[in-house]
């Protein structure tokens, strides 16, 4: 086939006038039948889905990313756009085959199936290699026209691996593409999309990561315009003939009808406001890393790029972010946002904190996605009413932000213009899961901001690594937050994002401590330190103190830390004690309890346990209530000690007097030392027991063994953390016993040293004595680095066939690994009476609410069950059994049937016996949370 003078692919059969009133298509042949009553004929759906496709290009597809894959294919961004379309439109073309058709029957005089019955799916991916090369496609060594035809062979989410050999025309009828009358449909059907769509030739190729971000976006038309209300709503004007003018017509009613779609969807471009710093956040004067980026980043920003901050926790990294990432975006074209946090819990909390940004700088309709595994238990409309309904919000009154119904279905969410949730939903994109592809495409249209990289292990690392180089190769701006970035760890994550176009004399950015580096592509980083302020200048006196340790090998932390406990129930004061296992901090919360029933009433302290074993709902309470009474502007109650694991080690504002840690890695207990002393204005009212002296805050003790003896430190901390980074830490604390830690000066040299990367330092004086432990880090990040490679996409600059992003079994999302060894499952408590009904809560708690004729449950029913599970290590729940799984009709339901069942039975008299699971024994205690009986 020929191209006309524009560029434009030729008319082929029905290029003139006559042609368009010949019947070209047989409407018989059908693309859509469930649900509707009737069939839908393919050309239909083709039409629906490049309208669609066209609206999606217009109004929701980033500009940056338009412009990118138009200066790939040497087109204009118009021109690009009908050529999309047009792909969009071919995608369900392998349809036209008598397998596909002989569902509903063979239609009359059609070639009957034969022995090969590939999916429609495979078959686009066959007959479009030699389709789009006769329409003139480039060639060369990867031809463009294979590459589209692979594009569009994924569009139900899994590329498949052809035999190059297979894709010769001559052999396609032997595949069960049939020949004859089907290939007679297939060619005229491809005629009339180009005579209505009237696509351009690309003049040169496109990238490997370009074609799977489109792959996105055609699978994305495809889901819209295959929804049953909307094809009932085109049913009646479906034509009666397959000619090209009554299909242009039919067309034109789908161009009319596709942006009401996007509407209901979210499926809207994010706009925010321009403006200073100060006009964004209008409720306080910027710092100095806020002054210092609105004032030094716009002139560096010419392009898309990798901007990491490192600060200490309550430097206000999220505002810096939030303005970053709007100048980033707008200088890449990418107007969307994605923020990553690294718990459900932070992303919850970061989503009303957007939330009010969006209600000050949007305009007009702000789609708002709340993600994470749990996050359709969160009440995410109230949510954003709560927060855009505050006083200070002043912003446009017809800014309105929305998580649309649409968006809340499976795999969805981060298409919305902004996106909160947790990192793990990011690095699904490189992950091999079915649908990799669409997350690809949301994430190129956006700004990505990562929260606490700091806290990443080597395989989450390794898999960020990948993430950066796609981002970097889409041109997509990233942000990194960090409170502590090793200096290996930052040059690292920027070679990612540089890829190979990196030129090699480049220098090495490095990330000054406080500070922020911003690196392009192709150029020299831009960094800036920042000067501290003086009044947060201090100097942090950390107290090593041995702990003893019971027969049971856990350790006595009571007794360690009884003289400020003592001083805080005599004069009063808030504390927290962080333990490494929830069972410790169990043992530990029990001791404390006991510890107080001997004090006077009037001194007796408030005691708090928080980790992640409690109930949902508890856990979301206690959560909530922490952060306001030991937050900023809560009302301070008079004695609180909180017992805690790593859980409010990150992202919860939380100000307490003194802090007890047990020994971590050293970057860990500096970002833990971030809670204490956190709010300055809260100075004035600190007991006199751990009231600061000038700018040095009462001591943050840490609890450790012997001279760090391998023999005593607990198997627990060392099964958490490499026993080399616990060795590291306490010989750096040890180091500044004495005179105290300066903060910021010794923050970046002590985090260095803590971690001197990912290959053994055996020679390390921090080490002396313990080599041995270096050998096992050294071996242990190995495992990680390795199981992270077996898993993960190829990086783009390996990426030969898209089909190698559905390698091997393409695990369910809810299972890929995105975290090393986090075989997370959740529980339910239930209470079996005699009478044999399940119960929440309690002995005398709900029932279990009971499925509808249908077998189905309300979405207000199937959270509040799920408001009662917890979740544990997959370890806990081995040996598990059939006694283990909700009865039906219960485990026919999505997600209860994952559910472990821990039934509670409670006899007559009301005793409420353990669950057991193999040989381990659970209850659920209302103050405790869920305890392994045999951990006491």
């Amino acid at each position: 086939m020929s191209t006309d003078g524009d560029g434009s692919c030729g008319a082929g059969a029905g290029g003139n006038e006559a042609g368009a009133h010949r019947e070209l298509l047989d409407l018989v042949l059908w693309g859509k039948e469930h649900g509707l009553g009737t069939p839908y004929p393919l050309i239909c759906h083709l039409l629906d889905t490049a309208a669609v496709a066209r609206a999606l290009w217009a109004d929701m597809v980033a500009p940056g990313f338009r412009e990118q894959i138009a200066g790939e294919l040497g087109l204009s961004v118009a021109d690009t756009g009908r050529t999309v379309e047009f792909w969009a439109a071919l995608h369900d073309i392998g349809k036209l085959t008598a397998h596909f058709q002989a569902q509903l029957g063979l239609p009359a005089g059609y070639p009957p199936p034969g022995h090969e019955t590939p999916g429609h799916d495979r078959v686009a991916n066959l007959w479009l290699a030699s389709a789009l090369e006769r329409l003139g496609y480039p060639g060369g060594r990867r031809p463009l026209a294979r590459l589209i035809a692979e594009l569009l062979g994924g569009h139900h989410g899994r590329f498949h691996r052809i035999d190059p050999g297979d894709l010769r025309p001559a052999k396609l009828p032997f595949l069960g593409l049939g020949s004859g009358k089907w290939d007679e449909q297939r060619v005229a059907t491809m005629n009339v999309l180009v005579e209505i769509l009237r696509p351009a030739v690309p003049v040169t190729t496109l990238s490997r990561p370009s074609a799977v971000a489109v792959a996105g976006l055609v699978m994305l038309a495809d889901w819209l315009a295959s929804q049953t209300p909307y094809i009932k709503t085109r049913l009646d004007d479906v034509p009666r003939s397959g000619t090209v003018v009554e299909l242009r017509r039919f067309f034109d009613g789908c161009v009319s009808a596709a942006p009401g779609l996007l509407d209901k969807a979210g499926l809207t471009r994010l706009r925010l406001r321009s403006g200073s710093f100060a006009e964004e956040f209008p409720a306080f004067p910027p710092n100095v890393l806020q002054a210092s980026l609105a004032e030094q980043l716009p002139s560096a920003v010419t392009g898309p790029g990798l901007l990491m901050i490192a600060a200490p926790t309550g430097f206000g990294k999220t505002e810096a972010a939030l303005f970053s990432a709007r100048v980033l975006g707008a200088a890449a074209g990418r107007a969307g946002l994605y923020l990553a946090l690294p718990t459900t819990a932070t992303a919850d909390q970061m989503f009303t904190r957007v939330a009010r940004y969006l209600a000050r700088r949007g305009v007009g309709d702000v789609s708002q996605a709340l993600l994470h595994g749990m996050a359709w238990l969160s009440p995410v409309d109230e949510m954003i009413a709560k927060a855009t309904s505050v006083e200070e919000i002043s912003g446009d009154r017809e800014t309105r932000a929305r998580f649309p119904e649409w968006m809340r279905g499976r795999k969805r969410g981060l298409l919305a213009g902004v996106g909160i949730g947790t990192i793990d939903q990011a690095l699904l994109a490189v992950l091999p899961t079915r649908h990799n592809a669409l997350r690809m495409f949301a994430l190129a249209g956006k700004t990505v901001v990562i929260d606490e990289v700091h806290a990443f292990g080597p395989y989450m690392r390794s898999l960020l690594v990948t993430l950066l180089g796609w981002l970097g190769e889409l041109r997509v701006p990233v942000v990194l937050l960090s409170a502590t970035l090793p200096a290996h760890v930052a040059a690292e994550l920027a070679a990612a994002y540089r890829g190979s176009s990196a030129p090699g004399t480049l220098p090495q950015p490095v990330v000054p401590y406080p500070g922020w580096t911003y690196v392009q592509r192709g150029t020299p980083p831009v960094s800036h330190a920042l000067p501290f302020p003086a009044e947060q200048r201090r100097r942090l006196q950390l107290e090593l103190r041995l702990v003893e340790f019971g027969a049971d090998g856990q350790p006595a932390r009571l007794s360690a830390v009884t003289p400020e406990f003592t001083a805080l129930a005599a004069q009063g004061g808030c504390a927290a004690v962080i333990c490494t296992t929830v069972a410790q901090a169990q043992q530990t919360w029990g001791a404390l309890v006991a510890w107080r029933e001997a004090l006077p009433e009037p001194q007796r302290p408030r005691i708090v346990l928080l980790h992640s074993r409690f109930p949902a709902w508890q856990r979301e309470q206690i959560t909530a209530e922490a952060t306001s009474v030991l937050g900023r502007d809560g009302a301070r109650p008079e004695r609180l000690i909180l017992v805690a694991t790593q859980v409010i080690e990150q992202s919860l504002d939380l100000d307490v007097d003194f802090l007890v840690s047990d020994l971590a890695p050293i970057e860990l207990l500096l970002q833990r030392a971030g809670r204490l002393h956190r709010h300055p204005v809260r100075d004035a009212a600190r007991p006199a027991w751990a009231a600061a002296v000038g700018n040095e805050p009462r001591r943050m003790v840490v609890l450790t063994a012997p001279e760090a003896d391998l023999t005593r430190i607990p198997d627990a901390w060392s099964y958490v953390y490499p026993a080399a980074a616990l060795i590291r830490a306490e010989r750096l604390l040890r180091e500044r016993e004495t005179g105290g830690i300066t903060i910021p000066d010794d923050v970046q040299e002590m985090v260095d040293r803590g971690n001197p990367g990912d290959f053994p330092a055996y020679e390390d004086p921090l080490l002396i004595g313990f080599e041995k432990a270096e050998v096992e880090r050294g071996a242990d990040v190995m495992v990680e680095q390795q199981f992270a490679h077996n898993r993960r996409i190829p990086e783009p600059s390996r990426l030969l066939r898209l089909a190698e992003l559905s390698a091997g079994d393409m695990p369910p999302e809810d299972h890929a690994a995105t975290r090393f060894n986090a075989d997370s499952v959740r529980v339910l408590p239930c209470y079996e009476g005699v009478d044999g009904a399940l119960r929440l809560g309690g002995p005398n708690g709900e029932t279990l609410p009971v499925p509808d004729a249908q077998g189905r449950l309300s979405r207000a029913e199937l959270i509040s069950v799920m408001r009662h599970t917890i979740p544990v290590s997959g370890h806990l729940v081995l040996g598990r059994g059939e006694d283990h799984v909700l009865p039906s009709p219960w485990r026919d339901i999505w997600p209860l049937g994952d559910l472990v069942l821990l039934r509670h039975s409670v006899d007559e008299a009301g005793q409420i016996g353990t669950a057991r699971i193999g040989d381990r024994e659970f209850v659920l205690d209302a103050d405790r949370g869920l305890v392994e009986v045999k951990a006491e």
